[in-house]
């Protein structure tokens, strides 16, 4: 033993040298590689900023995160000193790159560094929660910012640290995850950036492993190996293979998508806004008809095409009192409602662009009022950006929304696309769509009597369709029941429908005619929701709104209406108005008597209308505001940012400790479920060894059982290694009592190192690399030597044959962790 001591020290001296000379060629072609993975992860993370902010940040995040990577790599820093560097970057750049509203200049301030720690913790959840892309709004830069920050100082120390290069991939993979896990649910590209990405880690790990044969063998026979045969040639064969995979798997994702979209954490999570804790606006018609209110100026529309609708919101869901916004269980599309952060694709939306602005009046609540399939919001005044942070919109129904509500003076423009709308000769050619809404609930028998009445002569399910309407438009009469107006009851709850449809007269409004004409429409299958909003004459042929020579149309009480919308195979979701013209309406003696069963009470007198009329709820409900909350919740909600941002931070130095711990449970782990009763017991001298080497003894190498254990702290070391050697070398085979037994000293060994100690070193000792640095120096230097011992083993015929059985974890005895062993004995 003493003999090969030098040999196996010169040799491992040799191999050292040889490493440090190529460290130039590894640290730029591993930072090369780790850079180009990274490059190709972000694209999964562009379709949710779709900005030139997140080139800037992801500029930023590579540069500094490799800088930091090296400068531990060339001066050989340990795991926790590099996590601190990490930390330390991420404050200095992350304000200007990942928040660049908070920064001055290139310096982060003081609300900026809140926002960025906020970000850390919160900035997922927000991103699941508001519609994409998000460019650079607030704080939202902040989750891919730190992700490929921790993803390049991970991947370039490993490239150029690791002994096994290929694990620098998996920062990049996961990168990568992180992008499609919160992007959206459409496909776009990921399947191709997902090969793309797999075949580049692929080829790295086959080039890197060859390489690393290539200096194995080279170093044991020493001599130099042709690096065109032995690194080339291999890795050219494995990219040519990893390539037509690629593209066999890139054209059947492309040619042959997924029928349905994929599932990701938005299609998941529940939305912030919820429109069912507010009053549905079609319940509040009746509202704006008021004597008061029907003169009263709402809007103000500049850029507004002519004949054009500007839209409340869409109602889909009837329960036979109402119609409203979203179902019962929030669970349909037009009940989730996500923030705009920038604007909305409308790229598959066949149309005319239209740019319009609004100036609010008379009108306020929570709906904000839109054009058409809308591409973009933006605010102005004042309160802007308190407007723009509480905007929510559902690009299923084109309805938006603004927390708190919106009210005189607030003015934006919209970008906004109107959809191309097929004649009426087209759409007799119609057939149902297959969208998705809640089936309408407690409809009178009237609605399917009357829809086959309507549609007898009809074949298709277009032309009954267009019949429908037509006989709608017919034999209705229009009375909102205020002042002379014949007596018209609000509402349109299931007794109202089933009135409005077996009266002798049928007498209502917009709110009655678009709830029957949905409901209808709904009987003969086609998808239907009811749409309210403002239109000239509040399409009644009334007076028409007023519209000035320089564009703007003024939209009063009087204007409002409500339509409907049916979802057609050939055109999507088309608006149809259902609403008869204003007309003389005549008396009921002059039309063909029918016996009546209802009771007389069902229309009441018109002064008791009058009182229910100014009982309805208006779009401005209370119900809108939200509650005072208490001081304590206001206190809570205060600080919570700081005692979120301060765990993250804590959170983010620890997890290194962390990582460190979790890898020498696993080594234990491994150790104690060795493959053979000698491997484990080989294992739990390994697992004491290593906690000495933890708590700064001096073990060599080289050094036998019996020469580490000398001077060592605690108690049991001695005994230790005499039970290892005597299984190791003695002539029976070690048996499972024997290991249990080796393994419970060695924990009691353990135990007594902790003896004597202070907190602060047990944990000084918990997260130290000493074991982990010196097992990954001793498994490159010790290469050559092992080769050279076990062919020395081999010519002289003893040691373990071929065709016997290995143990511990597949390797000799004297093989662990390719290095010298005293195991061996001497040569």
């Amino acid at each position: 033993m003493s003999v090969a001591a030098p040999q196996e020290t010169r040799a491992r001296k040799t191999v050292r040298r040889d490493a440090r000379r190529l460290a130039p060629a590894r640290l730029v072609g591993g930072t090369l590689a780790v850079w180009l993975l990274l490059a190709v992860a972000s694209v999964a993370w562009w379709p949710v900023y779709r900005d030139d902010a997140m080139i800037v940040a992801a500029v930023t995040a590579v540069v500094f995160g490799t800088l930091v990577a090296l400068i531990g790599t060339v001066f050989r820093l340990p795991t926790a000193v590099v996590a601190i560097a990490t930390v330390a970057a991420f404050v200095l750049t992350g304000v200007p790159a990942a928040v660049p509203g908070e920064a001055n200049g290139i310096l982060p301030t003081g609300p900026g560094l809140v926002d960025l720690f906020a970000g850390v913790a919160l900035g997922w959840k927000r991103l699941v929660t508001i519609s994409l892309p998000v460019g650079s709004y607030e704080a939202l830069l902040v989750p891919f910012f730190v992700t490929l920050l921790v993803a390049t100082v991970a991947g370039v120390s490993v490239a150029t640290r690791a002994s096994r290069q290929e694990l620098a991939s998996i920062p990049a993979l996961v990168l990568f995850a992180a992008g499609v896990v919160i992007g959206p649910s459409r496909l776009d590209t990921s399947v191709a950036t997902a090969v793309v990405l797999t075949g580049i880690a692929l080829v790295w790990a086959l080039t890197v492993r060859h390489a690393r044969r290539a200096v194995a063998v080279a170093t044991t026979i020493g001599a130099r190996v042709p690096v065109a045969r032995s690194v080339l040639r291999p890795a050219l064969v494995g990219t040519g293979t990893i390539v037509a995979a690629a593209v066999v798997a890139t054209g059947l994702g492309l040619v042959a998508p997924p029928s349905v979209g994929r599932t990701v954490a938005r299609t998941d999570v529940v939305k912030p806004f919820d429109p069912r804790d507010y009053v549905s606006p079609l319940s509040g018609f009746r509202a704006y008809e008021e004597q008061t209110e029907a003169d009263t100026v709402q809007l103000r529309v500049t850029g507004l095409p002519a004949n054009g609708f500007v839209r409340i919101a869409t109602l889909d869901t009837y329960d036979g009192v109402v119609y409203r916004v979203g179902g019962a269980d929030g669970s349909t599309s037009s009940g989730t409602f996500e923030r705009v952060p920038t604007s909305v694709d409308v790229r598959g939306v066949r149309g005319t662009a239209v740019r319009v602005g609004v100036t609010v009046d008379g009108y306020s609540g929570v709906w904000l009022p839109t054009v058409g399939d809308l591409e973009r919001v933006d605010f102005i005044g004042s309160d802007a950006e308190q407007e723009r942070g509480a905007f929510f919109y559902n690009g299923s129904t084109g309805t938006g929304a603004v927390v708190g509500g919106v009210g005189d003076g607030t003015r934006y423009d919209l970008t906004a696309v109107l959809p191309d709308q097929p004649t009426d000769e087209q759409l007799a050619s119609a057939r149902p769509g297959n969208a998705s809404v809640p089936d309408p609930r407690s409809v009178p028998d009237a609605v399917r009597d009357t829809v086959d009445a309507y549609t007898a002569d009809a074949g298709t399910d277009g032309a009954k369709l267009v019949a429908m309407v037509q006989e709608l438009k017919r034999n209705g009469y229009v009375s909102h029941g205020v002042g002379d107006d014949r007596a018209s009851r609000s509402g349109h709850g299931a007794d109202r429908i089933q009135e409005l449809l077996t009266s002798p007269l049928m007498i209502g409004d917009q709110e009655q005619y678009a709830a029957a004409a949905a409901l209808m429409a709904d009987q003969l299958g086609f998808p239907a929701r009811v749409v309210m909003g403002f239109s000239a004459g509040g399409d009644a042929g009334g007076k028409t709104a007023d519209t000035t020579s320089g564009g703007t149309t003024t939209f009063r009480g009087s204007d409002v209406t409500a339509r409907i919308e049916v979802d057609t195979a050939q055109w999507g979701w088309v608006m149809i108005d259902p609403n008869p013209t204003v007309r003389e309406i005549p008396d009921e003696q002059q039309q063909t008597p029918q016996p009546v069963t209802r009771p007389e009470t069902v229309v009441p007198p018109p002064p008791a209308e009058q009182q229910d009329q100014a009982q309805q709820a208006p779009p401005q409900s209370d119900r809108n505001t939200p509650p005072v909350q208490p001081l304590w919740l206001q206190i809570l909600l205060a600080a919570l940012p700081w005692v979120l941002a301060t765990l993250g931070f804590v959170a983010l130095v620890l997890l290194p400790f962390g990582v460190i711990v979790l890898v020498k449970r696993l080594r234990r782990r491994r150790r104690r479920r060795g493959p053979t009763p000698r491997a484990r017991i080989v294992g739990a001298w390994d697992e004491y060894r290593d906690a000495l080497v933890d708590r700064g003894h001096d073990v060599r190498p080289a050094a036998t059982r019996r020469e580490a254990v000398v001077g060592a702290p605690g108690e049991g070391g001695s005994g230790l290694a005499a039970l290892a050697d005597r299984s190791v070398f003695g002539p029976n085979d070690a048996d499972v009592t024997t290991a249990d037994r080796m393994w419970s000293a060695a924990d009691d060994a353990i135990a007594s190192l902790r003896t004597g100690r202070t907190r602060r070193e047990r944990i000084r000792a918990a997260v130290s690399l000493r074991s982990l640095r010196i097992a990954d120096a001793s498994r490159s230097a010790g290469a050559s030597v092992t080769a050279v011992v076990a062919a020395r083993t081999r010519r002289s015929g003893g040691g373990q044959g071929p065709d016997r059985p290995r143990d511990y974890d597949g390797l000799q005895a004297g093989e662990r962790r390719g290095r010298p062993s005293e195991d061996r004995g001497t040569p």
